[in-house]
């Protein structure tokens, strides 16, 4: 008579307990114990002997959801950081399409008001300077009814000339708002049309 293949002789059982080495696992299980209480507790400035077993393992597990949380904040910054960076290449790539000629023409006027030596030209220069401010952060699809509030919608990692931005436009305000009784001298012109050029150049927009 053929012998059935699975067929398992009684000399060789399908499951042998002296595979599985409790008193391994356990000893195993305690000397990994043993050695990051040791170490917490050396960190922790604690007496490892004045430890119980409960403790022990309290440490360890403490251990654990430390490095976890550390490790969640790590992978939270990693994604920050890429959404940062697609949004960037985004934002060029957007730029990068637009006609180069209007903006051009518009900070050649720019420049024109400041080679004039009237302050009513140079009034003129840094508010048509923040109008195409306005244009460029709305071409990189910053929300917001005015300047101020595109602005106040921007991560300073994404913008690296923001604060020249803020305080160009806060000069410009005072312009605006202020009318003759708020003084422009030449070099305050000057500084403010540069921060101005500073932010433009940074995404390739003059």
């Amino acid at each position: 008579m053929a012998r059935n293949p699975v067929d398992i002789p009684p000399e060789q059982p399908l499951f042998d307990p002296n595979f599985f080495n409790l008193e391994y696992f356990f000893n195993l299980f305690f000397r990994i114990l043993d050695f990051f209480s040791a170490l917490i507790a050396y960190l922790l400035g604690l007496n490892l002997a004045d430890l119980s077993l409960l403790a022990k393992i309290l440490l360890v597990l403490a251990l654990v959801f430390a490095l976890g949380i550390a490790y969640s904040f790590y992978k939270y910054w990693k994604v920050r950081e890429e959404e940062e960076e697609v949004q960037f290449e985004i934002d060029f790539k957007t730029l990068e399409n637009i006609d180069h000629t209007d903006r051009n023409e518009r900070w050649q006027k720019v420049l024109e008001y400041m080679a004039s030596p009237t302050e009513a030209e140079w009034r003129l220069a840094i508010l048509e300077a923040d109008t195409i401010l306005g244009n460029l952060l709305l071409r990189m699809q910053y929300s917001g009814e005015t300047i101020g509030d595109r602005l106040k919608n921007i991560e300073p990692s994404d913008f690296l000339t923001l604060s020249e931005a803020w305080e160009a436009h806060k000069i410009r305000n005072q312009i605006a708002h202020g009318g003759s009784s708020f003084e422009l001298t030449r070099r305050e012109a000057d500084r403010v049309i540069d921060l101005y050029r500073q932010v433009f150049e940074e995404f390739h927009y003059i």
